[in-house]
């Protein structure tokens, strides 16, 4: 009997040997097969993302969502056309000869909008502001919430530009401090610049040739009649030629805003105003 069990007990051991390396086997296997790969592919992504240009590309885009999703909604709820969402330049009709020159539709951000005119140490009565590829008319209903002088908007796409009318026409009366607002049909470099005190907002609407263009024609107005102009630039092509303009300093936000900018806004911003 106990040579039997000892039989037996050898006869087990050798089994469960064998299927102990057959599973060692499979398990080997299947994990080369599979589970290696998958940890090889998390790794690529992990590195991926810690690269510096990844980790700053991942954290605008979370900006841009806590725009569009929490911060503009109580603003873009007031538009009778959406201004939310971008618009490919590609399908629109364009006036003038610069589309190759210009840039998709995008929203400027409601709030960063706010905090570029806290550096504005100005009265606004005094001021007519501008915006430079006007859109759907997003910020001019955004400035005319300010008790600014007067408020013009320039954009080239034609769907655009009747966009942006009809949502000046349908705003909300009571929220405007300023309702002298317009939108014209046109392309920024035909059309000259006020004569009077001026901001000049521009969220990266066209080439930086175009940009040139508008620029030459700021310097020129205000070398024949120096006064108050400033720049507001988001995401800014060619900050370098207001620098050599040998008319424009740049200016600081105050800390608040600063920070809120530095922190939370998904676009570089830079504001200048004029040596008078």
């Amino acid at each position: 009997m106990a040579g039997r069990i000892a039989e037996i007990a050898d006869k087990t051991s050798s089994q469960t040997k064998q299927a102990t390396k057959t599973s060692l086997a499979r398990a080997t296997e299947y994990g080369r097969d599979n589970v290696l790969p998958e940890i090889e592919r998390t790794g690529a992504k992990l590195k991926e993302h810690a690269r510096p240009e990844q980790m700053k590309k991942d954290y605008r885009d979370a900006l841009l969502w806590l725009h569009e999703r929490v911060l503009d909604p109580p603003k873009e709820q007031l538009f009778f056309v959406p201004t939310k969402d971008p618009v490919a330049l590609a399908g629109l009709t364009v006036r003038g000869g610069n589309k190759a020159h210009g840039h998709d539709y995008r929203p400027s951000p409601c709030q960063l909008f706010q905090w570029t005119l806290a550096a504005i140490d100005y009265d606004f009565s005094r001021l007519t502001f501008v915006d430079h590829g006007a859109g759907q008319g997003r910020v001019l209903l955004l400035a005319s919430e300010h008790p600014f002088a007067a408020i013009g908007g320039i954009e080239f796409a034609s769907e655009l530009h009747d966009n942006a009318v009809m949502n000046i026409a349908q705003y909300p009366r009571s929220r405007m401090q300023c309702r002298n607002v317009e939108c014209v049909l046109e392309d920024a470099s035909q059309v000259g610049p006020p004569e009077g005190e001026a901001i000049h907002y521009f969220f990266n609407p066209f080439s930086r040739e175009v940009f040139a263009e508008v620029l030459h024609n700021l310097v020129v107005s205000y070398r024949k009649k120096p006064r108050r102009l400033y720049l507001i630039l988001v995401d800014p092509v060619a900050t370098d030629l207001v620098d050599d303009s040998g008319v424009f300093q740049r200016m600081e936000l105050p800390l608040q805003e600063r920070l809120k900018v530095q922190l939370l806004s998904p676009y570089e911003v830079a504001i200048y105003r004029s040596l008078a």
